[in-house]
């Protein structure tokens, strides 16, 4: 075989091999970029990231109160001062507090802290998870994490930790079950109850 032929095929076949290899890597990067939403990518940090990216539409949840928290709503007009109901007390909730999205009265007296429910969308923060295990279907994951809703009010520093709900019933005892679902990446899907 000629010399020149030989060299001819030579470079052919380094730059098919060039172009295998470049494919290869290509591949290798779309697969790790592509692990942003793998089912092994779901971890801790994963959670906080997706709870505290965009807000979370909430209704019917309920959140507690710190006495501090309950004092300053009644001197800034959120809710009325508490009237007693036998064991129990509520604070009518003020247009005021209609504004910053609470959605009932506030209950005292009948659990450990005062609470009050919330209704819109809210940003969430101070994230504690404490456990996360596979959800009901393919493609879900549950998280038992303790959340609270920012709201945007001086009365209210730090956010209102959610309350979670155990056979049925609002719990203040254990923080509420998040799941998630795999679709273009882990979204934050519903608070189960």
């Amino acid at each position: 075989m000629p010399k020149k032929v030989a060299e001819k095929r030579v470079g052919l076949i380094i730059g098919k091999a060039m172009r295998i290899v470049s494919f290869i890597l290509a591949a290798a990067l779309l697969m790790a970029l592509a692990g942003c939403g793998s089912p092994g990518d779901f971890d801790h940090g994963r959670i906080v990231n997706v709870i505290q990216g965009n807000p979370v539409r909430l209704d019917a949840e309920y959140v507690m109160l710190s006495q501090p928290e309950l004092d300053c709503g009644v001197q800034n007009d959120l809710w009325e001062p508490p009237s007693a109901n036998g064991g129990r007390s509520t604070a009518r909730l003020t247009q005021k507090g209609r504004d910053l999205k609470f959605g009932d009265d506030v209950s005292i007296g009948d659990m450990r802290k005062p609470y009050v429910q919330i209704r819109g969308d809210f940003s969430l923060g101070a994230v504690d998870i404490t456990a996360d295990h596979d959800g009901p279907e393919p493609g879900t994951k549950l998280a038992d994490t303790k959340v609270g809703a920012i709201i945007q009010h001086t009365c209210f520093p730090n956010p209102l930790q959610i309350m979670g709900v155990r056979k049925g019933d609002f719990t203040q005892d254990n923080p509420p079950i998040l799941m998630f679902r795999l679709r273009d990446g882990w979204q934050l899907e519903k608070f189960v109850h």
